[in-house]
């Protein structure tokens, strides 16, 4: 995320109110100054970073309408199942996210720990500036599969993300659904994803496992989890790794080591798979990854750095691998020789 000016409070909108709610929340002291430093590059939140007397810390709030040209809501409860996410993984993976410094329910608003972006760098610039290790690759793809496998069963964790509209409104719906529309050609493979994402729930769900929302240090830390819900695990994966086919398709001179990296992230995952077995999860996140690829050029949220010809190539690869089951890392293979 890029941060624009630091700006006291008077100037960012509604900061009575915010600043009201973090005195209330004991993050702040009455009278004393606070200043906003608002942050870009998420589409569902407004997110600050806010300074006072005692220290920094990141606050987060939930938008209705998200920041997209298409007609896109979704419920403000999700920084509720975003909070709880934090705090189960951070428990069961120690040092896999920032801290949860407090919650408000009445207003949808979260603070969580500062964390110096000299030592943790943001995966995406990461990937798109050309530093490409596969070994962080496999790091990010382990401590997620940790998450899931130690979620993987627990019915109180199950009742506890009962999220099953909020995946819908964020992903299915918006993501595949949209995608089916424009894409007929694909709508009946889209259709039957959509379903079995909505039938199989063996697992914690982070929802938004993009490179945007990770950072890299000594070790991987995940953000913006607000569309955590009790699902199919292996749709992380399949998240994450669409990004780094994009990637792949985007940064030709990385062509390599992004392969490797999609490569070390799959075997590094598919190591942490005890819930069920690994070669079935590793089928359905190759059934999923070209959906979302689709999904990146057609849906409701087209991914900013391609141009056209790489858009036409994502949906071409995209709808074969849909139709002839062949994963898209192969058909990449076959194409680049």
């Amino acid at each position: 995320m890029t941060s624009a000016p630091t700006t006291d409070a008077s100037t960012v909108d509604g900061a009575d109110a915010l600043s009201a709610i973090l005195v209330r929340l004991g993050l702040a002291r009455a009278g004393q100054p606070i200043e906003f430093e608002a942050l870009s590059g998420g589409v569902s939140s407004d997110i600050w970073v806010v300074r006072t007397a005692d220290r920094p810390f990141v606050v987060k709030r939930a938008l209705e309408q998200l920041k997209v040209d298409a007609d896109w809501h979704a419920p403000l409860a999700r920084v509720a199942s975003e909070a709880a996410w934090l705090e189960y993984a951070g428990a069961v993976v120690p040092g896999s996210c920032p801290r949860v410094l407090a919650f408000d329910a009445e207003t949808f608003t979260m603070a969580l720990e500062y964390l110096d972006p000299a030592e943790h760098r943001n995966w995406k610039s990461e990937l798109l500036a050309g530093r490409v290790d596969p070994g962080v690759a496999a790091s990010v793809a382990s401590r997620l599969g940790r998450v899931h496998a130690a979620s993987a069963g627990d019915t109180a964790l199950a009742a506890r993300f009962d999220h099953a509209d909020l995946f819908e409104s964020l992903r299915i719906e918006p993501y595949l659904v949209r995608a089916g529309a424009a894409v007929p050609e694909a709508r009946e493979q889209l259709a039957e994803i959509a379903q079995s994402l909505r039938a199989t729930r063996v697992g914690l769900v982070h929802g938004d496992v993009s490179p945007k929302n990770i950072l890299i240090g000594a070790e991987p830390m995940f953000l913006d989890a607000e569309c955590a819900t009790w699902g199919d695990p292996a749709f992380d994966a399949a998240f994450c790794l669409t990004h780094l086919v994009l990637k792949r398709i985007h940064l030709a001179a990385q062509g390599a080591a992004l392969r490797a990296s999609a490569h070390a992230f799959q075997d590094a995952y598919l190591a942490e798979v005890d819930w069920e077995d690994a070669d079935a999860a590793s089928r359905r996140i190759d059934r999923i990854v070209p959906a979302l690829l689709l999904a990146r050029v057609a849906g409701a949220s087209p991914v900013e750095y391609l141009d056209d010809g790489s858009r036409a190539r994502v949906r071409s690869l995209a709808i074969t691998a849909l139709r002839t089951g062949v994963p898209v890392g192969a058909l990449l293979d076959d194409e680049e020789g």
